[in-house]
């Protein structure tokens, strides 16, 4: 972690899991403090679902300790610290919004991005739409995901060369959110963040996900119905429960 950042973020436990307090507001300050620096910088944007596997998966919980931030995108995180006490708790992030916000203060700083996974269609229609809102922001390369395994040195390569400021990746990247991680040695100094399918809704492939608690259980209930495997994410509500109450309990 950048020590430069300790005045912007208050990091906490949450069931074991390192999360941050961080102020959208601070985004740029901190922004300038990771660009500022001689290190990759990985921001994470964290899950319910992340903390669990995080107890269970050594990479993923080494990855969200060693990330200069850890933002909650779940509701349930920030009832979490609460129920914990904590002495910060959480600001809530939407992902979509979040990497909005990112590439503007990216722009205003006169910096660039690399563009990385998702499908060829999605990604180029990604590439236009982002130019169209962010007319002073510099995208100095894109490559589809989904690539063969003798590629990704080349891919590697290719961003490593092209030294963005920010990397964007998303899916169809050989381990996942891991992908990124696994080959900071090779890039540039700068920022990385992991957006999942987001290059989706720049597309305008899917919709952006609702904000208020009624309507996010509604989608989320729509899905269960779509595929009813989903039921059994119930099973990590129910973990993160007594989780909590262990904690809470032993005073940790």
């Amino acid at each position: 972690m950048d020590s430069n950042l300790r005045q912007y973020r208050k990091r906490i436990d949450v069931a074991g899991i390192p999360v941050d307090a961080f102020s959208s507001e601070d985004l740029e300050k901190a922004v300038k403090e990771m660009l500022a620096g001689k290190k990759s910088c990985n921001i994470m944007l964290v899950s319910l679902r992340d903390i669990f596997l995080a107890k269970f998966n050594t990479e993923l919980r080494s990855n969200i300790e060693r990330a200069e931030l850890v933002l909650p995108i779940s509701s349930s995180i920030l009832f979490g610290a609460k129920f914990l006490k904590r002495m910060y708790i959480p600001e809530l992030y939407f992902p979509f919004d979040f990497v909005i916000k990112l590439l503007g203060v990216i722009e205003n700083h006169g910096k660039s991005v690399y563009l990385v996974g998702g499908r060829k269609s999605v990604l180029r229609i990604t590439e236009s739409n982002i130019k169209s809102s962010f007319p002073g922001l510099n995208i100095v390369g894109r490559c589809a995901g989904f690539f063969p395994k003798e590629m990704e040195k080349n891919v590697v390569t290719a961003i490593k060369k092209s030294s963005p400021a920010l990397i964007l990746a998303g899916v169809g990247l050989s381990g996942g959110r891991h992908w990124i991680t696994r080959n900071t040695a090779a890039f540039n100094p700068g920022i990385m963040l992991w957006i999942g399918n987001s290059f989706d809704i720049f597309a305008g492939r899917r919709s952006r996900p609702a904000k208020t608690g009624g309507t996010r259980f509604a989608e989320k209930l729509g899905k269960v119905f779509r595929n009813p495997v989903k039921i059994l994410n119930a099973f990590i509500y129910v973990w993160y429960f007594f989780v909590l109450l262990y904690y809470r309990i032993r005073g940790l």
